[in-house]
């Protein structure tokens, strides 16, 4: 990924998020080959989800971050995830969904970060939701502190380490732990797994970066 300065980066990114997206083409890349094909529609009584993929730039690298949830038993505790969550009645929109979400996650200060556009929304049928993700930018390296209840630890890789991981692995179902399969995933370092929905959204940021700066 080539781009010649930060602002530069923004903006080619901001435009090619103001288009038609690839949507569930670039989403399933990161399903199973048996789960591949149609998407799935979204339940008509789903919730409604916002979630925030925040960048910014570290010596010369994009950035992007991350949580590990914590293990509370939900469908998704334990997992590599964006910060986000469910939208509530005084959200005005998914975007201040998305910025609330992240600073009660994370404690980002959302007047320090600038949306810049959205990605497709993607149905998790496993807990209902559909999910919108944000795409938002910082001009450097933002303050971050995880909440104790929500976020086990924050990871903040460079979008390379993130692209150049991909993988297949055997990934195991939170609710059922005899229930695995192998998925495509991106490996990070000490055995981080990314795979599911977080996945799924940050592939269509990939075909969109490769797309626009390859």
């Amino acid at each position: 990924m080539t781009f010649s300065t930060w602002n530069d980066f923004v903006h080619r990114l901001r435009e090619r998020l103001s288009i038609s997206l690839p949507g569930f083409t670039a989403q399933q890349r990161m399903l199973p080959e048996s789960r591949k094909g149609d998407p799935v529609e979204a339940a008509a009584d789903a919730r409604q989800s916002g979630v925030l993929i925040l960048l910014y730039p570290e010596n010369g690298q994009v950035h992007l971050v991350l949580i590990e949830r914590t293990n509370d038993g939900g469908a998704h505790s334990g997992q590599i995830a964006l910060p986000g969550g469910k939208k509530e009645t005084f959200d005005n929109s998914i975007y201040d969904t998305a910025l609330r979400e992240a600073r009660e996650e994370v404690s980002l200060d959302s007047a320090a970060v600038e949306i810049i556009g959205r990605l497709s929304p993607l149905y998790i049928r496993v807990s209902n939701f559909e999910v919108h993700p944000v795409v938002a930018i910082a001009t450097g390296r933002p303050e971050l502190e995880g909440s104790a209840f929500e976020v086990a630890r924050i990871l903040e890789p460079a979008l390379s380490e993130i692209f150049d991981a991909q993988s297949e692995a055997k990934v195991y179902s939170n609710t059922n732990p005899q229930l695995f399969w192998k998925a495509p995933v991106y490996m990070l370092p000490e055995e981080t797994i990314v795979w599911g929905a977080t996945a799924m959204i940050l592939s269509e940021l990939e075909v969109i970066l490769k797309e626009i700066f390859d």
